[in-house]
C-alpha cells in the first residue's frame, strides 16, 4: 500500500474514533433550541452549529416554539392571530430544516405557546382555544414542512405539572387536560404520520414519585398518547432558594415516571437541565452533568435530550467536546435565588387566593 494512501486511512479512522469516542463520552442524544439567540443567526452559523452538535452524537434538535403568543414567530405564518406578534424571526424553523438536511440532524418543531392563563390553571374553554390554535399552526407546519424527511414530529410547548390539576377547581382535572387540549393536538398529528413530544415538570418538593406517576397514568388512561415523554429532570431549576430536584432523589421520579410510560407503551426520553442552579445561566460543571446522564440511564430513558442552546452556546459546544470529568470542579449543591423557568411568560400572582410555592400556585388557607 503506498504511503500517502495508509496517512490518508490512518488519518481517517483517527477522525472517525474521536468522533465515536466524543459521542460515547458527552452521552447526550439532542438539544433544545428555544430560539432566543440562534432566531438571530445566519444559515452558515446555524449549519456549523449542527455539525458540531452531529459529531458530538447529540443528532435531535427540538425547536421548543413555533410561534409565543403576542412575542415570538418563528416560522413564516399567515395565520391572522399570529400576524401581530412583536419579533417576527420567522426564519428559524426552515433554516434548521436546511441544516438538518446538510448535516443528519433530525427536527421536532414546536406548536404555539401561549402562558398567560396555564399555571390558573386554565379552564376548559381556554384549553379548547389552545388546541384550536395549536391544530391551526400544526395545519400550516405541515403544509410548510410535511415533505420533508428530517422532521420527525412535533413537541407541545405547554408543560405540564401534575400540581397545576390537583383541586384547585372543580374542572381542573387530569381527565379534562386531556381531552380538552393534550389529546385533540395529539391524535391531530399522529393522523399526519407526525410523532409526537411532549416534556412535563416536577417539584419534589409539592409531589411524591406516586403521585406523579398516577397523574400521567391517569393522561394516558383520558387519551393522551404521546410517542414520546421526555420529562424535565429538574435538577438545574430551583425557586426562592428550593431545588425542584436534587441528584440523590431524581431517579425515583423518573422510574416512576418510566414506569407509567411502559404501561402505556410510551417512549421514555430524559430532558437533562445543563444550567446551574446559582441564576447564571451558564452550563453546570461536568460532575454534575456526568450525574445526571447516569441516573436518567439508569431510570430507563432510551435518549436523553438537553436543555438548551440558549446556556450550551458556542463556549458549552467548546465544554462538552473537551468533556474531562476529571479536572473539573463539582457546583455547590446549595441552591440560591430563583433560577430561570422555560416558559417564555412570566407568570405572576395574580390572584390573592393563591401564592407561589417552588414553581406552583398553591391555594392558600382559609384566613382564621
Amino acid at each position: 500500500m503506498p504511503c500517502s494512501r495508509l496517512i490518508f486511512r490512518l488519518a481517517l479512522l483517527t477522525l472517525l474514533w474521536n468522533g465515536i469516542s466524543s459521542a460515547a463520552t458527552v452521552g447526550m442524544d439532542g438539544v433544545f433550541d428555544a430560539g432566543w439567540s440562534t432566531a438571530y443567526y445566519s444559515q452558515d452559523s446555524i449549519t456549523h452549529m449542527h455539525q458540531r452538535l452531529h459529531a458530538l452524537g447529540m443528532d435531535y434538535v427540538v425547536l421548543q416554539y413555533a410561534a409565543v403568543e403576542a412575542t415570538q414567530l418563528y416560522y413564516p405564518s399567515q395565520l391572522d392571530f399570529l400576524q401581530d406578534t412583536q419579533y417576527k424571526n420567522n426564519q428559524l424553523f426552515p433554516k434548521s430544516i436546511e441544516a438538518a438536511k446538510a448535516t443528519g440532524t433530525r427536527i421536532y418543531l414546536g406548536l404555539y405557546y401561549n402562558g398567560t392563563d396555564w399555571y390558573t390553571p386554565p379552564t376548559t374553554i381556554q384549553l379548547d382555544t389552545l388546541a384550536a390554535r395549536n391544530q391551526k399552526v400544526l395545519d400550516e407546519l405541515y403544509t410548510l414542512y410535511g415533505n420533508e424527511s428530517v422532521v420527525e414530529g412535533v413537541y407541545i410547548p405547554q408543560e405540564v405539572a401534575r400540581y397545576y390539576w390537583d383541586g384547585l377547581r372543580n374542572d381542573a382535572t387530569a381527565d379534562s387536560l386531556s381531552k380538552h387540549f393534550l389529546k385533540p393536538i395529539t391524535q391531530a398529528a399522529k393522523a399526519k404520520g407526525w410523532k409526537v413530544m411532549a416534556a412535563p415538570f416536577y417539584n419534589k418538593n409539592l409531589e411524591t414519585p406516586e403521585k406523579l406517576q398516577t397523574f400521567f397514568e391517569s393522561l394516558f388512561a383520558a387519551g393522551f398518547q404521546p410517542d414520546i415523554l421526555a420529562p424535565q429532570d429538574g435538577v438545574g431549576a430551583s425557586d426562592a432558594g428550593n431545588a425542584h430536584a436534587d441528584i440523590a432523589t431524581v431517579g425515583n421520579y423518573e422510574r416512576a415516571l418510566a414506569q407509567a410510560c411502559s404501561k402505556y407503551g410510551i417512549e421514555f426520553w430524559i430532558d437533562m437541565e445543563l444550567f446551574r442552579t446559582d441564576d447564571s445561566h451558564a452550563l453546570a460543571d461536568s460532575a454534575r452533568l456526568s450525574a445526571q446522564l447516569d441516573t436518567a440511564r439508569a431510570a430507563g430513558a432510551t435518549k436523553v435530550i438537553v436543555y438548551d442552546l440558549a446556556v450550551l452556546g458556542n463556549a458549552g459546544l467548546d465544554s462538552l467536546e473537551k468533556w474531562n470529568l476529571k479536572t473539573e470542579v463539582p457546583e455547590s449543591s446549595t441552591p440560591s435565588s430563583i433560577t430561570r423557568h422555560r416558559g417564555a411568560v412570566n407568570h405572576s400572582k395574580r390572584n390573592p387566593r393563591y401564592y407561589r410555592l417552588n414553581g406552583a400556585r398553591v391555594k392558600t388557607p382559609p384566613r382564621p
